[in-house]
């Protein structure tokens, strides 16, 4: 590989240029790639009307209940 800039040899495969100190290569992805991915999704907003006390709660009983369904799927696979 060689710099988009200058053609130095990139054989390290280094991020900018040793000769001309420009960015090597072009970039492989744009922000607007990764906003548009699943990765990019946001999923901690949420707009509702409870206050955070009853949201902190819902949060702690999914929690619980989550955790208390594995135990029981590996307590069954163990017998």
């Amino acid at each position: 590989m060689k710099c988009q800039h200058c053609k130095y040899p990139n054989e390290e495969g280094w991020f900018y240029c040793k000769d001309c100190g420009k960015r090597a290569s072009e970039s492989m992805f744009t922000t607007n790639m990764y906003m548009g991915s699943d990765i990019g999704g946001r999923s901690d907003i949420e707009f509702s009307t409870i206050d955070s006390e009853t949201h902190i709660k819902n949060l702690e009983k999914q929690r619980t209940e989550k955790s208390q369904g594995f135990w029981k799927e590996k307590l069954n696979a163990l017998r």
